[in-house]
C-alpha cells in the first residue's frame, strides 16, 4: 500500500483530492491562557498578549464558513493550548455551532473551573463530548505534573459532572485521559481501572504517551520506543488549527506560530486550506515519505493515536 492509500484509509476518504477541498477536523482556540502550568506543556513559552481571547467578530466569521461546509466538517474541537473554561462565551459559541448543524463539538479541559453551574450549562448547550485531563491517580503524582491545580478539586468536579450528566440522561460522551510520563507510568493500569468504574459504556478512558511538541519540549523524556514512521501524518491533510488571533498554524504542536499559513481575519478557511504555503510543502513532503525532513514531524506519533493509546 503506497503512502496515498495509507492516508486515505486513515481518513476514510476515497480520493486524495478530497483532502484538499476543506478541513474535516478543526481545533479552534478561543483562549490562549491557562490557570495551570503542567510539566509536559509549553505554557511558559507562549506568546504573551494583552488580549488572549478570540473576538466575537472572528468567531462569527469562522462559524459562518464552518456552517457553509457543515456536510464536510466532522468534528470541531473548541480547544487548543489554552484552558477553554476561561472563556465565558464558550457555551454560547457551542450552542450556536450546534444550532446551525455542526455534527460533533468537543473540547478538552483540566476541569479545575468546572463547578456545578458551569457543568449544567455545558450539558444544556449541546456539547457532544468533553475530555478531562487527569495525569495521576495519587494526589502527589497529579500535583507534581499538573502544577497549580488541586487534585481533590479536579477529581471532585469531574465526579460531580458525571453524576449530573447521568441524572439528566444526557448523551454527552465523557473521556478521561492520562498523559503517560516518568512520574505516573507506574499508576497507569490502576488509574485506568479506577476511572473506567465510574463511566458508562459509551465513554472512554485512555492513556497516551507524552510527546515532544514537535521536538520543542524542554527536558523531554520518551516513555515508549516507536519504530520510524514514513507514512503521512493525517494532520496537514485533515485538520485546521485556528489560534485565538486568527492565525492558522501548520499543526497543533506549533505553539510558537513558526509556520503560519494565513489569518482568518483576512482570508477564508477554504483559501488558506487550499493555498497555504506550509500546507502545500508539508503535504508534498509527507506523501513522499520524507516527513523526517521537518523537525516538527521527526519522530512524532501524536496523530498515530491508535498505535500509542492504551484504552480501558
Amino acid at each position: 500500500m503506497n503512502n496515498t492509500d495509507v492516508l486515505l484509509k486513515k481518513l476514510k476518504l476515497s480520493r486524495i483530492e478530497d483532502c484538499f477541498l476543506f478541513p474535516v477536523y478543526f481545533e479552534i482556540e478561543t483562549v490562549n491562557a491557562c490557570n495551570a502550568s503542567c510539566r509536559m506543556c509549553t505554557v511558559k513559552k507562549w506568546h504573551k498578549s494583552s488580549s488572549a481571547y478570540m473576538s466575537p467578530e472572528l468567531f462569527q466569521k469562522i462559524s459562518d464558513e464552518l456552517i457553509e461546509y457543515k456536510d464536510i466538517v466532522r468534528v470541531v474541537n473548541m480547544s487548543r493550548d489554552g484552558e477553554p473554561l476561561l472563556d465565558d462565551k464558550l457555551e454560547e459559541r457551542i450552542a450556536y455551532l450546534k444550532k446551525c448543524g455542526i455534527k460533533h463539538v468537543i473540547f478538552s479541559t483540566n476541569a479545575s473551573l468546572l463547578n456545578n453551574e458551569r457543568g449544567l450549562s455545558l450539558l444544556q448547550c449541546g456539547l457532544d463530548e468533553i475530555m478531562f485531563s487527569v495525569d495521576g491517580l495519587k494526589k502527589d503524582t497529579f500535583e507534581k505534573i499538573r502544577k497549580g491545580l488541586n487534585f481533590e478539586e479536579v477529581v471532585g468536579n469531574i465526579f460531580q459532572f458525571i453524576k449530573l450528566r447521568d441524572k439528566l440522561l444526557s448523551k454527552l460522551i465523557i473521556r478521561v485521559r492520562m498523559v503517560i510520563q516518568e512520574d505516573n507510568i507506574s499508576e497507569v493500569e490502576e488509574w485506568g481501572k479506577f476511572w473506567r468504574s465510574f463511566l458508562q459504556k459509551q465513554d472512554c478512558v485512555h492513556a497516551k504517551s507524552v510527546h515532544s511538541w514537535g521536538n520543542q519540549l524542554d527536558n523531554y523524556v520518551s516513555v515508549r520506543d516507536f519504530q520510524k514512521i514514513e507514512s503521512p501524518c493525517t494532520s496537514p491533510f485533515s485538520t485546521m488549527v485556528i489560534r485565538y488571533n486568527g492565525d492558522v498554524t501548520i499543526c497543533p504542536v506549533d505553539f510558537d506560530f513558526k509556520y503560519v499559513n494565513g489569518n482568518i481575519n483576512f482570508h477564508s478557511i477554504k483559501d488558506i486550506w487550499q493555498k497555504g504555503i506550509y500546507f502545500k510543502n508539508f503535504r508534498q513532503t509527507h506523501l513522499k515519505g520524507l516527513r523526517d525532513k521537518f523537525d516538527f514531524c521527526k519522530g512524532c506519533r501524536l496523530w498515530d493515536s491508535e498505535e500509542s493509546k492504551i484504552c480501558f
